[in-house]
């Protein structure tokens, strides 16, 4: 038995879970997703109207998601906003929805935990134990988070069916200043980067 890895390996072993946890708030971040209808006809769809939203919840966000799904739409995939009387080709809505959660970080510090070592019959423990090298603590601390999901529909104004569909999730929304204009914003671009979806083989 290797004793001198045993020492290092519990050393180390609060250092180990601190890392893991900064690396697992780390990986919080964006993500976003899309799915299709493979037999819609995206190639055809040139126009798109709003499906008017009767929600009156989350003002804030609604200010702005209008503004930047039109930009992209226009702009960058070349569709063209129309009214309900020139017949448009996509009905385009949203829904948006916040959850709070929180997290549990719980830091460790001092200890350690005793070697092997000679006992009076053979070889035993010398002292396996928290703390037998010096007493260590545990501090937990609870951080609440906000996580902000948007999803996209786009419908075909035709068969109504639903032809699209994009959703955003963002693990944390910063807030303060434009902060959750910036993430909204950045979730909207990075899901219209999935519209059209790539031609099926």
């Amino acid at each position: 038995m290797n004793t001198q890895w045993i020492r290092r390996y519990f050393a180390f072993l609060p250092l180990l879970v601190m890392c893991l946890a900064a690396l697992s708030a780390a990986s919080r971040a964006q993500s976003v997703r899309a799915n299709w209808r493979l037999a819609a006809p995206f190639s055809t769809y040139k126009t798109y109207e709003w499906v008017p939203n009767t929600k009156k919840d989350h003002p804030f966000y609604r200010q702005f998601v209008d503004e930047y799904v039109n930009y992209a739409l226009t702009k960058k995939k070349h569709l063209e906003q129309v009214s309900a009387a020139q017949s448009p080709d996509l009905l385009v809505k949203y829904h948006f929805l916040t959850q709070e959660q929180m997290d549990t970080n719980t830091t460790y510090w001092g200890g350690g935990w005793g070697g092997w070592g000679m006992g009076g019959w053979g070889m035993g423990w010398g002292g396996m134990g928290m703390g037998m090298g010096g007493m260590g603590w545990a501090n937990t601390t609870q951080s609440p988070r906000t996580i902000g999901i948007l999803t996209l529909d786009m419908i075909d104004a035709k068969t109504k069916q639903l032809v699209w569909r994009g959703q955003a999730t963002e693990d944390n929304i910063v807030t303060g200043g434009k902060n959750e204009e910036k993430q909204g914003a950045m979730s909207i671009f990075k899901m219209l980067q999935r519209y059209p979806p790539p031609k099926s083989k």
